[in-house]
Formats: C-alpha cells, sequence, structure tokens
C-alpha cells in the first residue's frame, strides 16, 4: 500500500464533538467559534483573533482593513503560497516579489529594503515549512506586517512588528478544521473593523467569512493535542536527518527544536524524475511542498528569481505527519538512506 504524502490526524474525540454540535443543530458561528477564538488567541499571544472560513479569506480581511486600493504595493516572498495573490488582484493593489536567500526559504532584509517604495502598503512573511524567518528582518519598517503562521502554527510567538497574524487550518497544516483559517491581531481598530467585515460584527453588509461550530469543535479538540502532534512531527523529522547523513543528499534546514515540521524539505542530489521514480517504486508519495512559486504564477521572467526557481525545481518532501505508523516511517527512512 502506498504511504500517501500528507494525512490528517483525526481522532474518535474529534469526530464526537463535531457530532455533538451537529446533534446541537447549532451550526453557525457561536459558542465553540467563541471558544476556539479564545484559545489561538491565548495561544499566540494576541489580544484580538478571528476564525475564518478559510486562508484567503483571512488576507481579504485584513487587505480590507489596510483599505488597499489600486496604484498601492505589498512586498511577499517570491517563494510562497498563492492565497494572497487573488486577492491582491481583486483589491488592484500590486504584489512585489522578494527572492529568498541562498539556499533559505525566506527574504532576507537588505532584498527587502531595495523593494520598498511610497506606494508600499504591507510586507507579508511566513513560516515557510515549519521554520521561522529571522524576527529581525523586519523590525526597521514602519510598515505593516502581515505573518503568516500556518506552518509553524503552536510554536513560538508571532513577531512583534506583525500588525496582522494568519493561519490555514486546511487538512496539510498542523491542526486542522476541514478548511478554515484565523486572522489575529494586537489592534482593537483593526479587528473591529474585520469583525464587521467578516459578518460576527454590527455590520448588515459583510462577507459570509464565518467559521461553522462544528468546524470550532473539531479545532477544539485539535488543538487539545497540538503539543503532541508536533514533538510526533518532530521525531519523525530526526530520524529522516539521521537517514539522511550517509547520502549526498540534504535536508533544506539543519534540525530546529522549534519547528513544527509541517513539511520536511530535500534537496535531492539527483534529478527530479528519478528521485520521483526512486521513491515511487518504494511505494512512497514524495511531493514539491511549493512547486509553483509567486514568479511563476504572475508570468515574472525566472531569471529575476534564481534562488526561487532553484528552491522550487530542486526540494521534495517525503510523509511527515503525525498519523504514520512506525513501520511506514521506518520504511521512508530506510528509502531516504537508499538513494544515493
Amino acid at each position: 500500500m502506498k504511504i500517501v504524502s500528507c494525512r490528517p490526524t483525526i481522532t474518535r474525540k474529534d469526530l464526537e464533538n463535531v457530532l455533538d454540535r451537529l446533534i446541537s443543530e447549532d451550526l453557525a458561528a457561536g459558542s465553540a467559534v467563541r471558544a476556539f477564538e479564545s484559545s489561538i488567541a491565548e495561544l499566540t499571544g494576541l489580544k484580538y483573533s478571528l476564525a475564518v472560513t478559510s486562508l484567503t479569506a483571512a488576507y481579504h480581511l485584513v487587505f480590507l482593513a489596510l483599505g488597499l486600493k489600486g496604484g498601492d504595493e505589498v512586498i511577499l516572498p517570491s517563494f510562497f503560497y498563492p492565497e494572497p495573490l487573488s486577492v491582491l488582484s481583486s483589491a488592484g493593489a500590486k504584489p512585489v516579489l522578494v527572492d529568498c536567500g541562498a539556499d533559505s526559504p525566506f527574504m532576507q532584509q537588505d532584498e527587502i529594503r531595495k523593494k520598498i517604495s511610497q506606494n508600499t502598503k504591507a510586507v507579508i512573511t511566513g513560516h515557510l515549512f515549519g521554520f521561522h524567518p529571522d524576527p529581525e528582518c523586519m523590525k526597521e519598517y514602519d510598515i505593516p506586517v502581515i505573518e503568516d503562521i500556518s506552518h509553524s502554527f503552536g510554536t513560538g510567538a508571532p513577531g512583534t512588528t506583525a500588525s496582522f497574524t494568519v493561519a490555514s487550518f486546511s487538512p496539510s497544516m498542523i491542526i486542522t478544521t476541514g478548511n478554515g483559517g484565523a486572522v489575529l491581531t494586537r489592534s482593537a481598530k483593526y479587528f473591529s473593523v474585520m469583525k464587521d467585515l467578516q459578518g460576527t460584527g454590527k455590520s448588515s453588509v459583510h462577507y459570509d467569512y464565518a467559521m461553522t461550530d462544528f468546524q470550532a469543535a473539531m479545532g477544539l479538540s485539535q488543538l487539545s493535542k497540538l503539543g503532541e502532534f508536533i514533538r510526533r512531527r518532530r521525531g519523525i523529522a530526526q530520524t529522516y536527518h539521521d537517514a539522511l547523513r550517509i547520502t549526498p543528499h540534504r535536508a533544506l534546514m539543519n534540525y530546529d527544536e522549534n519547528s513544527a515540521y509541517q513539511s520536511f524539505p530535500i534537496l535531492f542530489d539527483a534529478p527530479a524524475e528519478k528521485t520521483e521514480q526512486f521513491f515511487k517504486k518504494g511505494g512512497i508519495e514524495i511531493i514539491r511542498p511549493l512547486e509553483r512559486p509567486l514568479h511563476a504564477i504572475l508570468g515574472f521572467p525566472a531569471a529575476e528569481f534564481p534562488r526561487s526557481e532553484r528552491l522550487a525545481k530542486k526540494i521534495f518532501s517525503p510523509p511527515i505527519y503525525p498519523a504514520l505508523s512506525k513501520s511506514e516511517i521506518e520504511k521512508i527512512s530506510k528509502t531516504i538512506a537508499q538513494f544515493i
């Protein structure tokens, strides 16, 4: 049987919590949503929290709160996921892309500095694959920072420079509500605007972005196991690091006990086709965790973003999630060690 690249860890308790909400017929945003919002606010140390339908919805609320309009610019990594792009396009704002560092998935401070203009209204930074970007990178700019902690949820606190923090709870994330996400802020002003627009505030004109109670019930159940999930991911990552030591391949990042290990990015010293075929023959599904960087989606020249282009083509991730069995982990690590 093939070992799939991603599988959410859904327990009987998760199902019971969801079923309780369904039986109560209280499906709209209610007490479970409020409890979930309170829990993730406490976890992150941010005062205000909204549970929403998706990560895209979270970005949309942020951009609306910032009042983005045509001609405004938002700086974000080229080596990043596409959720902000469609929302920026609908606002008429311009994405300004920054290449990642050498063998690093994150933007570098000097490169960000070059892209700032009088039209820059925000900077997006993300915690890719479970690793944290340099918190000092954004401190010198008097520009709103949007910090995406989807891949590192539950590890460390968001940076003090962030005006907004967003997170995804899709099936491949650290915890899941089926889909859904969150947007958090320290600002009462921003929170009030976003709450009205989300649909749980006082405004009668709004977007239908509120999470349902049965999704939040699953989220609360998943939160109770968050520490266990992260410890499990870190243990698997350590096993994979040990397997790589006898190969010519290497992990993109050194082992980090503070990482959530949403993915385990490996730079394989072999052609992509050979890598895929080797693991497929072994019954293991490996994926490119970020196959199309944003410059490729937007049709920008690859030569302007060489490091993002290289990482997108070279990085693969083997399965890494808490639901993996001991025998599956042993099979994956043995296959990694044999791929020389």
